[in-house]
């Protein structure tokens, strides 16, 4: 039976914790942040053109950078350039959090004839530390719970992908689902089989009234909920 404890072990911190003035988002230096507090770290797997597997969470270069640029159509160099920190590639961030606390990797690619599982299990196959591999793409789910049936994979369920009990079939290790959509029974059934991770906390009341709830909870923001004194 697999050992899904680390992901109840601490809270989750949903890009490490920064606030994209000082500390940016999905660095190494937001993840060296939640190291220092002891937090689990859920971030995001983008593809630039030329194949580098990055921490990187949208799509495009919009929201940070009012750009509009795909990930997938630039290259990554050209990406360093054009950003205002360093994005770094997951194997950086691998060796920079290097098993100090547990991880989530959550596949967001998108956009690409072929899906990079293979590229990120090899670096995970040598990663020496806790981690699980979370996805909404059933293929992705599937690939890894053939190739890698001993890594804890998850799904994430929302409203906009039909959170409902039927969609609930694929065999995963915890499923990640939107506080904002959540149902008390469903979440109870897939409590049943499975742990379940409630996202993204905001604000202190959303973490009160939630904590009760699921297994464990991904927090983004955490110095707005004053869950830490100072760490920027």
């Amino acid at each position: 039976m697999k050992d899904t404890e680390f992901l109840k072990s601490s809270l989750i911190v949903n890009r490490g914790i920064y606030n994209n003035q000082i500390t940016f988002e999905n660095t190494l230096e937001s993840f060296n942040n939640a190291i220092t507090n002891n937090y689990a770290i859920l971030f995001s797997v983008n593809i630039t053109e030329d194949d580098v597997l990055i921490v990187y969470h949208d799509d495009n270069l919009t929201r940070l950078m009012n750009l509009k640029d795909k990930i997938n159509s630039i290259k990554y160099s050209e990406l360093n350039y054009l950003c205002p920190y360093h994005v770094p590639t997951i194997e950086e961030a691998l060796n920079t959090i290097a098993g100090k606390v547990p991880i989530i990797i959550n596949m967001r690619v998108t956009g690409k004839k072929h899906f990079p599982e293979k590229e990120l299990a090899k670096l995970l196959d040598k990663y020496n530390g806790k981690f699980a591999v979370l996805s909404r793409n059933a293929k992705i789910i599937r690939w890894f719970n053939k190739n890698r049936p001993n890594y804890i994979i998850g799904e994430i369920l929302t409203r906009s992908y039909n959170f409902s009990l039927s969609n609930c079939l694929i065999e995963t290790d915890f499923k990640s689902i939107n506080v904002e959509y959540y149902n008390l029974y469903k979440i109870k059934k897939i409590k049943e089989s499975s742990l379940v991770i409630g996202y993204l906390i905001d604000n202190q009341e959303k973490y009160l009234v939630y904590k009760e709830v699921f297994d464990n909870l991904v927090i983004d923001k955490v110095y707005e909920l004053q869950m830490i004194e100072e760490v920027l």
